[in-house]
């Protein structure tokens, strides 16, 4: 994989003048107002971390095929060069408006000055939603709909992060101008509408609510882990094994194992929770760790299952409100 991406890469940089000028006829035929660029543009751009860090990213989350790599590659260069046209033009406003409010103005200059402001910071914000129009339009046909929609979902939550990080910086009063948004969103709403009014049932001798709960907050956890770019040993192999133990349960109603089988799944599934939150991206909530690796210890395997609702109850309660925690967390950044 390594001598592909190399001789990828090594393609990309032989060819770079027909390249751009192909990008950049494409560009001007669609009428936007980038600038033209050189061969040297596309090598800054080859080398710059933003690009390598999004197409690792991307390569990795999407599962791209070697094919769709090589397709995407320079559309992401192309995307790349001109978003950061965009972010130049974001900090340069940003930075005016922060001059301009410095200054000893009337209260109606001020006024003024701020409604240009915003009016020139959303005018930015819908060339950034053209230019996501064009992109995807060009992404789909190679790495298909669904990829280039996971692609911008992703891309949105940095995006935003980093407009963020500028406004909080420099204009601390107008963060609502850049509302967070989060990956993961789907999972989070997932997992928390089927916490919250138990869509899936009840504990049953089918056992659908605890193996519907387990599958919700490990997917959940997942698309977190990924978004947030934390490294949890051996993630997928874990929870594939605490997904084998829900699927036990459901397996056989008359077996006399099941809360055998749900003390060992929300065991594993707790140390995974504890993997995640004691990342250095967070501050670890240590007490509710601690409680909800406790109720998962306090299932007792020679009683049945279904007598012990209260507790999985308690523990799919709890798990809500570590990861409520770590994404207040994230939210805050």
């Amino acid at each position: 994989m390594t001598k592909y991406f190399s001789a990828l890469f090594l393609f990309l940089a032989l060819s770079l003048p027909t390249f751009a000028q192909e990008m950049t006829k494409k560009a001007s035929d669609r009428g936007n107002d980038v600038q033209e660029v050189t061969a040297e543009d596309y090598e800054q751009i080859m080398e710059s971390k933003m690009f390598i860090n999004t197409r690792a990213r991307a390569i990795n989350s999407l599962d791209l095929t070697e094919q769709q790599t090589i397709d995407f590659t320079p559309i992401l260069m192309n995307y790349t060069m001109r978003k950061e046209q965009l972010e130049e033009r974001r900090t340069k406003l940003v930075q005016a408006y922060a001059d301009e409010m410095a200054e000893d103005d009337t209260a109606k200059d001020e006024m003024n000055e701020t409604g240009d402001f915003v009016e020139n910071y959303w005018e930015i914000d819908i060339a950034e939603m053209e230019l996501k129009k064009d992109v995807f339009d060009r992404l789909e046909d190679v790495i298909t709909p669904g990829k280039a929609i996971r692609f911008f979902s992703e891309e949105d939550m940095y995006t935003r992060r980093a407009k963020r990080d500028l406004v909080v910086k420099m204009l601390p009063t107008m963060t609502y101008l850049v509302p967070l948004s989060l990956s993961y969103q789907y999972e989070l709403d997932d997992y928390s509408n089927w916490n919250r009014i138990n869509i899936d049932g009840e504990v049953g001798l089918n056992h659908e609510f605890t193996y519907n709960g387990l599958s919700k907050l490990l997917n959940l956890a997942e698309a977190m882990t990924r978004a947030e770019e934390v490294s949890v040993k051996n993630f997928s192999e874990r929870k594939a094994e605490v997904m084998k133990m829900s699927k036990m349960m459901k397996k056989d109603w008359t077996s006399l194992q099941h809360a055998d089988h749900a003390r060992k799944a929300f065991i594993a599934t707790s140390n995974i929770l504890n993997d995640i939150a004691i990342d250095v991206n967070f501050d670890d909530p240590t007490a509710w760790l601690s409680k909800l690796m406790t109720t998962a210890e306090m299932i007792d395997p020679n009683q049945k299952l279904t007598d012990q609702a209260s507790t999985i109850y308690t523990y799919f309660n709890t798990a809500e409100a570590i990861v409520n925690e770590l994404v207040k967390q994230v939210d805050s950044k």
